[in-house]
């Protein structure tokens, strides 16, 4: 499997669990891909979170339409929440009403849920090359 890092730290946290990555997901071999780094060609996408994604490569193994279908439903599923909570954001009274943690907690969301459907899409892509 690979693992594909957004920033320098969360390569270095991934590096120092990999052997464990490893064993747990029973694979031969997992490679850490830097930043910038693309992933073959082929993979299956997990996301681990807004900062790590999981790319098994199972080209010829799985169907492909099927892959399609799972993340299209996670894309309308995280473009909901994103509706919502900028919904929410925008209402007019938020900002005086809304407690100031729980305005930090919605922008942090809203980043982390803006970060996974640029994942998904770009999941969605990979694997429409592959048909």
């Amino acid at each position: 499997g690979f693992l594909q890092c957004l920033d320098a730290d969360t390569v270095v946290a991934v590096c120092r669990c990999s052997e464990y990555i490893r064993i747990l997901s029973s694979s031969n071999l997992v490679s850490v891909l830097p930043p910038g780094q693309a992933p073959p060609a082929g993979c299956a996408v997990a996301i681990a979170s807004d900062k790590c994604t999981v790319h098994l490569l199972l080209k010829g193994l799985i169907y492909v339409e099927k892959e399609i279908a799972r993340l299209t439903g996670k894309q309308a599923e995280l473009q909901n929440q994103i509706q919502r909570l900028q919904e929410r954001v925008g209402t007019p009274d938020y900002s005086t009403k809304v407690p100031t943690k729980v305005q930090e907690a919605d922008a942090a969301k809203l980043t982390q849920s803006e970060t996974e459907l640029q994942k998904v899409e770009e999941a969605i892509e990979n694997f429409k090359r592959i048909i």
